[in-house]
């Protein structure tokens, strides 16, 4: 007797509740970042801490991002992604503990590096979980997109809880993350998958191959000067608020959010916008918009008879320069390089854009220290801008090949976010 009758072959159901958790998780990590840049004036306040301490709350962050993102893949590799995804959960939550109870700015920025080091591992990490696990096609779609506009909700949700928190007492804002990163965790042991068996692949490339790569390294230098001016810029403007305005969280927290709506409101899509501008184009227009948004914003900010209508035209120009650079930026630094160097290009991209924060804090920092009021911290903020300004208006210039390695993606992948590695918007 012959075999029997062979039925079709199983579909793969999309695991919706894995990606909601994932995406969440997300969610988490972008709240972090701009609910510190509210909430730091008032907790330098409740410390007594000096400028040059208070800014690294922000860029400690930053600093952790970009020290441990590089190893993600090796990590994930070596201990498997759902080990990763659980203990990096585990950690966020007692490094937000931790920072919740601390009496010193000191403790307070070892803990923003370790909840940073730990989003390194989460975004990233929960990605390839979410690209493993949901088939391609519509439902792929959809998951990426949902979980790129987790990051900029979380940026938008962020600012608002912590100007509602912060009036309160400053110590619920670190403490926010620990019940969410918690439950996650729970939720993320009984749904993300145990990883496959792991397969040799090939090496990394190393830095110096990928920094030959002209688009690569146009696109991260960019991106380094973009979100540093971006992120600093918000910092010393909420510092003076708060100090020269007696501004109340909340108040600085709504005149922000300009700054952050546009990402969310188009995160779904952003790259199809990009495509259809031109990343080379939409990238150059976002990074000239973002110091045209620095140079709008007040020098006196905060000071008397200054009120929002000063600044609400600065970071509604900012929101629509993020709007157009961010997700062109990306795309410019994955399409620079074959299929098989686009996870080592991802991280080498998002290591330098973490990296504008971390260099651009200390400086501003000190100049905020040294004056009077906040415009030489923010003519550096400027002049950082319009160096990533000048670099990304070269990607519109006629050049020669574009260097080793490159190998340009097929035009209509670009309609597909799936094919988009982890964005940080902001970042986030």
């Amino acid at each position: 007797m012959g075999p029997g009758p062979v039925g079709p072959p199983a579909v793969r159901r999309t695991p919706w509740p894995l990606v909601c958790v994932l995406a969440a998780t997300m969610l988490v990590d972008a709240l972090e970042v701009s609910a510190a840049v509210v909430s730091a004036p008032v907790v330098g306040d409740a410390l007594d801490l000096a400028p040059a301490v208070l800014f690294w709350l922000v860029g400690g962050f930053a600093a952790g991002f970009a020290a441990v993102l590089p190893w993600a893949a090796a990590l994930g590799r070596r201990f498997g992604r759902r080990r990763v995804q659980l203990v990096a959960l585990a950690v966020f939550a007692l490094a937000s503990a931790a920072s919740a109870a601390a009496d010193s700015g000191g403790w307070l920025i070892l803990g923003r590096a370790v909840k940073g080091g730990c989003a390194a591992l989460t975004a990233p990490t929960g990605l390839a979980i979410i690209l493993a696990a949901v088939p391609d096609g519509p439902d792929r779609r959809r998951a990426v997109s949902g979980y790129a506009l987790c990051g900029t909700a979380g940026f938008c949700g962020g600012l608002l809880l912590a100007g509602l928190l912060t009036g309160v007492d400053w110590r619920l804002v670190p403490a926010l993350p620990v019940p969410a990163a918690l439950l996650l965790l729970v939720l993320a042991a009984r749904l993300v998958p145990r990883d496959p068996p792991v397969r040799p692949g090939r090496p990394s490339a190393g830095p110096r191959v990928l920094w030959r790569c002209r688009p690569l390294r146009r696109a991260a230098l960019t991106a380094a000067a973009f979100n540093g001016a971006y992120v600093v810029l918000l910092l010393v403007t909420a510092w003076q608020l708060h100090h020269r305005g007696g501004w109340t969280p909340l108040r600085t927290a709504l005149v922000f959010l300009p700054a952050a709506v546009p990402a969310a409101l188009t995160a779904l899509w952003s790259a199809r916008i990009a495509v259809r501008l031109g990343p080379d184009r939409s990238a150059a227009a976002g990074a000239v918009l973002a110091v045209v948004g620095c140079l709008l914003v007040p020098r006196d900010a905060g000071a008397a008879g200054s009120g929002a209508a000063g600044l609400l035209p600065a970071t509604a120009v900012l929101g629509l320069a993020f709007l157009l650079a961010f997700t062109a930026l990306h795309l410019q630094a994955v399409d620079a390089v074959p299929e098989e160097l686009r996870p080592a290009a991802t991280a080498f991209y998002q290591t330098w854009v973490q990296s504008g924060p971390v260099l651009l804090t200390a400086p501003a920092a000190a100049l905020v220290t040294a004056g009077a009021d906040i415009g030489p911290a923010l003519w550096l903020v400027t002049a950082v801008a319009a160096a990533g300004a000048l670099v990304a208006v070269t990607g519109l210039l006629p050049s020669g090949p574009p260097g080793p390695p490159s190998t340009p993606r097929p035009r209509s992948s670009h309609d597909d976010p799936s094919t988009l590695p982890y964005v940080r918007d902001g970042g986030r």
